[in-house]
């Protein structure tokens, strides 16, 4: 069995492939964050596998912003927090991540669906 399918059979949840662009928060001691941009590859439940422009270290804490784009060309963003699980470092850093919990919508999102009016029709 190669590598692709062994690992598609030991995961838990269903992965959707989606791509969109991401942006990745991580702590480099106190006080200082850094910011690395890269792209969403798939998501699933339990984690989620990126595309970064820069290498992040195996067991890092990271919290994922992924920045929705909708028909309309407003963009969505939802906020997960998890740990990096694997890192391959070819042609792009590939991250594999497993969320610590739920995706949280940003403060600003979630007030703009609350003055969104919706008009009901009969």
């Amino acid at each position: 069995m190669n590598k692709k399918k062994m690992a598609h059979s030991v995961r838990k949840e269903r992965r959707f492939e989606i791509r969109c662009p991401v942006t990745v928060r991580l702590s480099n001691g106190a006080n200082h964050e850094t910011e690395v941009r890269g792209v969403l590859c798939d998501i699933s439940v339990g984690g989620a596998r990126l595309e970064l422009e820069e290498p992040i270290i195996r067991g890092s804490k990271i919290i994922l912003f992924v920045h929705f784009r909708a028909p309309d060309k407003q963009i969505t963003t939802v906020r997960f927090e998890g740990i990096v699980e694997r890192l391959k470092e070819q042609p792009r850093f590939e991250v594999a991540m497993g969320f610590s919990g739920s995706g949280r919508f940003l403060q600003k999102q979630l007030g703009d669906l609350h003055a969104t009016k919706v008009v009901h029709t009969a």
